[in-house]
């Protein structure tokens, strides 16, 4: 292959976001859209609340009637009527008159205000002598005035018909298969789950359960970058770890390939002497190897063999795992047509002076606190690609832009947060 091509982080970012197509999208049950990107605007078929109903278990009255209700002089209403939920009264409600009305019931017409039990007293009830219509000898007392609207959800108070409920691009939660289901949206134009297959190489790699022998260690990439794939929202194709054999990982890439949407290998593409995956790419085509100007991971393989994606990622775990972040997850994102691509930014201060290079961009595993009303980003322990335990350790990625030498303690940064579980008061 040709000599690696030197990039800046931002260049090579936005080499990787122009290469992807998103993929066609398919209309798919709410029972498995959870998570995917909506592909279609949905607009209101009908308002939310269809009705005028009562957010409150009480008695539907008209305002007219209570107005002068007080402790001296109460006001006592015939109650002409009761409704569970789920009913709608057939008649009007007239002077003098109130509805024993359910939460979520629709109002009768012409009530326009709930009083709440609490603050009614009833007379009579179900088993009171004298019943014909189940209604007849039941009342109502009063003792305070009601304001129009008390106690009353107004159809389209939540949402209006042919108003928009849910934006092109958006990730499904489960509160947005809620809102779906209650506008009778049964079906929703999403994202088709891309397929990844993730390539691991090494011949010093064990697996898990595999006894240590000297110069050899366990693969911890290929599960970690299996989960980050899966918690994107992508099917795994592939899981397998290749032998340093340039021929075998040619073949298994090309497999992969002919399988996949996105090809992820790991390993194999920096300047030692025997990097497989450097030397299969000559024969897999439309593939360049990268340098980029970014810590950790500068050593980066990209292309787009017969139109699929294929990211050669660097061995090392905090490298492989910052490219993952930074240019796999957000392509990953974009094939599926999520309109936000990145996990949060925030606005951090820097609990730590943190040492760089102008002309690179550096991604710092650091850990965050609440300390003064500000969010404060504390680097987690030596900042070594090789180095597992900052990962785990960490909240987010303290970024330090290209045109900055250092960021100073105390000096304002941006962090791209992975977790928020634990971050502590200070």
């Amino acid at each position: 292959m040709t000599a690696p091509r030197s990039l800046s982080f931002a260049e090579a970012r936005a080499l990787v976001l122009a290469a992807v197509r998103p993929l066609a999208p398919a209309r798919v049950p709410l029972s498995a859209a959870l998570g995917r990107a909506l592909r279609e605007t949905v607009t209101a078929p009908h308002a939310l609340p269809p009705f005028r109903n009562t957010a409150m278990d009480g008695f539907a009255v008209r305002v007219a009637d209570v107005a002068a209700a007080s402790e001296a002089h109460p006001v006592t209403l015939r109650v002409a009527e009761v409704l569970p939920a789920g009913s709608a009264s057939t008649r009007v409600l007239v002077a003098g008159e109130a509805v024993r009305i359910m939460t979520g019931t629709m109002l009768p017409p012409g009530a326009d205000a709930v009083v709440p039990f609490e603050e009614a007293e009833q007379l009579g009830g179900p088993n009171a002598p004298g019943r014909e219509d189940g209604n007849a000898t039941q009342q109502c007392v009063l003792r305070h005035p009601a304001r129009a609207g008390d106690h009353v959800r107004a159809a389209g108070a939540d949402i209006a018909a042919g108003a928009t409920a849910l934006e092109r691009g958006r990730e499904l939660s489960p509160y947005d298969l809620a809102l779906l289901a209650s506008l009778g949206v049964a079906q929703v134009a999403a994202a088709p789950r891309p397929r990844v297959a993730v390539l691991s190489t090494g011949d010093e790699l064990l697996d898990i359960e595999a006894p240590m022998r000297p110069g050899a260690i366990r693969d911890s990439n290929l599960p970690m970058l299996s989960q980050l794939v899966e918690a994107c929202g992508c099917t795994l194709t592939i899981t397998e770890r290749l032998p340093d054999d340039p021929a075998r990982v040619a073949t298994r890439v090309r497999e992969a390939l002919a399988a996949s949407d996105v090809v992820l290998t790991i390993g194999g593409v920096s300047a030692g002497d025997f990097d497989p995956v450097k030397q299969a790419l000559a024969s897999v085509g439309d593939v360049e190897l990268w340098r980029v100007a970014m810590r950790p991971g500068r050593p980066q393989a990209f292309g787009t063999p017969g139109g699929k994606l294929f990211f050669g990622l660097p061995g090392n775990p905090a490298s492989a795992a910052c490219v993952f972040e930074v240019l796999v997850r957000p392509a990953l994102r974009a094939l599926q047509g999520f309109a936000e691509l990145d996990r949060p930014r925030v606005p951090v201060r820097v609990g730590r002076a943190v040492e760089s290079r102008a002309g690179r961009t550096d991604f710092v595993r650091c850990s965050l606190a609440w300390r003064d009303g500000a969010l404060w980003a504390e680097p987690v322990g030596a900042q070594v690609s090789g180095h597992l335990v900052p990962q785990s350790r960490a909240h987010a990625l303290l970024v330090v832009p290209e045109a900055a030498g250092r960021l100073g303690e105390g000096e304002p940064a941006t962090a791209i947060v992975w977790r928020m579980v634990g971050v502590t008061e200070g």
